[in-house]
């Protein structure tokens, strides 16, 4: 399955079990001559490295591996292997692949782009989060001390492969935190999704899990397409994530990405859609998406002002009050505040 997205410098996404194996043959059409510098972490590397290294049979190439975890999308990381290619002498004629998650993914794109003005990269993403989200649209990043992706650009790859059968070796935990950003799109411009998520049992052996990715990823390459720089309706991508990212922050990286975006569309459906809080309070322990948390409302609101969705003392929300379309809404921290305390008492 190929899906294209169409920008000022479109590429493709695969979509299928095994489409990896199509890599090796890619590369010599596209990059016969090129160094390739290939980015995964230890977790991803380990599981996959012999899948991996096969489609590099017959290419130059080295490989620098982080640290599995949201803690290693920082500027020491970035740094660090600006110099690893510097001193490798990569040039600008040359490739990177950004192999696993959304930490790998996101922390990669800016590296090429950064590295003598932007190298060509390939997203082959190894988890279902980072292939319906992260490895499609362009979004780079890194964090800082002060929050989540604060530090990036847009950059997008030449190439996504994704390829479902890496998704089989996900824990339930990290497979379901790409459940969350499917529910995600669903809430916001895909009702017959939702309607899907709710009535079957959607895991990483899901007979129509490609057709799910497509859903998901026909949702975000329309909207980059209508603004890839994220300066209007891409905004709606973020529905949960206001919240979500603080919590996430709070929680030291703890919870995950996904885990903290359901508990933030959570906040936002009792807020603005509360008939159908108990239908999606069920949905999110469906599956394993609910925690029994609750945060200090001046940390997380501080939290949430420093998201770079903010400005001076007003930030953009996102808020679906149908199931299927969604709105932006500019607000101040005084509604913000009434938001968030308004949430279901999680002790």
């Amino acid at each position: 399955m190929k899906l294209r997205v169409d920008l000022d410098k479109p590429y493709d996404i695969e979509i299928n079990a095994g489409s990896i194996n199509c890599l090796n043959r890619y590369l010599k059409e596209n990059y016969k001559n090129s160094k390739i510098l290939l980015v995964s972490d230890d977790l991803v590397f380990n599981i996959h490295k012999e899948k991996i290294l096969k489609e590099l049979d017959g290419f130059f190439y080295k490989t620098y591996i982080l640290k599995n975890g949201e803690s290693s999308k920082n500027t020491e990381n970035l740094i660090e292997m600006l110099e690893f290619a510097a001193k490798n002498e990569y040039r600008r004629s040359d490739l990177v692949l950004a192999f696993g998650g959304g930490v790998v993914g996101d922390i990669t794109g800016l590296f090429s782009n950064l590295y003598l003005r932007g190298l060509d990269f390939i997203a082959i993403p190894t988890t279902f989060l980072s292939a319906i989200d992260s490895s499609v649209g362009g979004k780079t990043a890194v964090n800082l001390k002060e929050g989540k992706n604060l530090c990036g650009t847009f950059y997008q790859p030449k190439k996504v492969f994704i390829d479902t059968d890496f998704l089989k070796t996900l824990s339930d935990y990290t497979f379901n935190d790409g459940l969350a950003e499917a529910i995600k799109y669903a809430m916001i411009r895909d009702k017959s999704l939702l309607k899907e998520l709710m009535k079957e049992k959607i895991d990483k052996n899901y007979e129509n899990l490609p057709l799910v990715i497509k859903s998901c990823i026909d949702i975000k390459r329309e909207v980059v397409r209508e603004d890839e720089k994220d300066l209007g309706i891409r905004q709606i991508l973020n529905y949960g994530h206001t919240f979500g990212h603080a919590i996430e922050k709070k929680s030291n990286f703890k919870i995950g990405h996904g885990h903290a975006v359901a508990l933030g569309m959570l906040i936002m459906v009792k807020y603005f859609n509360e008939d159908f809080y108990n239908d999606f309070l069920k949905l999110l322990e469906k599956y394993g998406l609910y925690d029994n948390i609750d945060f200090n409302t001046e940390e997380i609101l501080k939290l949430c002002m420093v998201d770079k969705k903010s400005r001076k003392d007003r930030i953009t929300i996102v808020a679906v009050k149908e199931i299927g379309s969604c709105e932006l809404i500019e607000i101040g921290l005084k509604d913000l505040r009434k938001i968030y305390e308004n949430r279901q008492d999680y002790n």
